[in-house]
């Protein structure tokens, strides 16, 4: 078996003389916090120690290894090829670290901890305040910390491990490379027009959508849509209106699917909305889109992070309550047809 050698990435004989070698797991942490942070000082404040003692470490570990871990300069630290053999290793071993703990406490039946949940805005949050009641009667002991943002500034703050689990919208689990993925709903995007509107002011009233239009009769009207650095936006809104031919007349973006909808329902322009979010039907009229967009709602970890007992019980909750709430089936033939202005 290959051995790390005398290294400081393990400590020194054990006491009493034993030639066993031990991982000094606070250097893989402090090397890995580096890395994430770019800088001592934001590394240092993470980890509770001061800048010059996390310096003093990191210096003491490349002279032990004979080789500098990260190139310095006045903005960021950023590993060398040295360092970047370290981290993998550092990222494997805390790991495996992290997955003997949340196995252990399965043995222990151990109902207490903290975790941190990125929630998106209407899906994540919905989801979690119908659910954590369930969860919180099952594990009192458990906190659950909530962040709520978009999906792009999720997935960073996961690959810095400052969040466990994220709630995730898209079209493409290509865009999550790096996690692991549990789908939990799928459904479709719709057209909201005003009632208002010449097109619509006809529109039955039905519980589905109605059968789509051709969006480019709407090419001079004002839009409301989601933000434009969401993943909802650039991977399913935005291709609808390059298809079309032309850029949507952006009046408002948002990520608040509610907002949108009472634009919509004050006449002032219309929406692109998912089909669960839609309340309104006197107001509005709700269309499928002619190409089809629908988007997979899912909740993702880091590839490696080892779900224990708790968390899969939470990830069960959230895949029952969005079945339930959000889920909705591929439109029905015919749906999806070009038809001309109402009369």
């Amino acid at each position: 078996m290959q051995k790390w050698g005398n290294t400081a990435l393990e400590k020194r004989e054990k006491p009493g003389g034993g030639k066993g070698k031990t991982v000094d797991l606070r250097l893989l942490e402090y090397v890995v916090a580096i890395e994430k942070y770019g800088n001592m000082t934001e590394a240092a404040a993470q980890l509770f120690v001061t800048p010059s003692a996390l310096n003093q470490q990191l210096l003491k570990l490349e002279k032990d290894l004979n080789t500098p871990l990260f190139m310095r300069s006045q903005r960021r630290m950023v590993p060398t090829e040295a360092g970047k053999v370290y981290l993998e290793a550092a990222h494997r071993m805390l790991n495996i670290r992290q997955a003997a703990y949340a196995k252990l406490q399965d043995l222990s039946e151990c109902i207490t901890g903290t975790y941190r949940v990125g929630l998106t805005y209407d899906h994540g949050s919905g989801v979690f305040a119908r659910v954590y009641p369930v969860f919180h009667q099952r594990y009192p002991g458990i906190q659950m910390r909530c962040y709520q943002s978009l999906v792009p500034e999720m997935l960073d703050l996961l690959a810095r491990n400052d969040l466990d689990l994220v709630f995730l919208l898209g079209s493409r689990d290509s865009e999550w490379n790096g996690l692991e993925i549990m789908p939990l709903s799928e459904e479709n995007l719709v057209l909201g027009v005003p009632r208002s509107h010449p097109l619509a002011r006809n529109a039955p009233f039905t519980d589905e959508p109605l059968p789509a239009f051709d969006i480019r009769k709407l090419r001079d009207d004002p839009f409301a849509l989601a933000l434009k650095q969401s993943t909802m936006r650039s991977q399913l809104i935005d291709p609808i209106f390059e298809e079309a031919g032309f850029e949507p007349n952006i009046m408002v973006e948002s990520s608040f699917n509610s907002f949108l909808e009472q634009l919509a329902a004050q006449g002032i322009c219309s929406v692109i909305i998912p089909q669960s979010q839609v309340q309104n039907k006197k107001d509005v009229a709700w269309y499928y889109l002619q190409t089809m967009p629908r988007f997979r709602f899912s909740v993702g970890c880091a590839k490696g992070f080892r779900l224990n007992a708790a968390l899969r019980y939470f990830i069960d909750l959230a895949h029952e309550d969005a079945l339930a709430h959000l889920n909705f089936k591929v439109p029905p033939a015919g749906s999806a047809v070009f038809l001309g202005p109402a009369d």
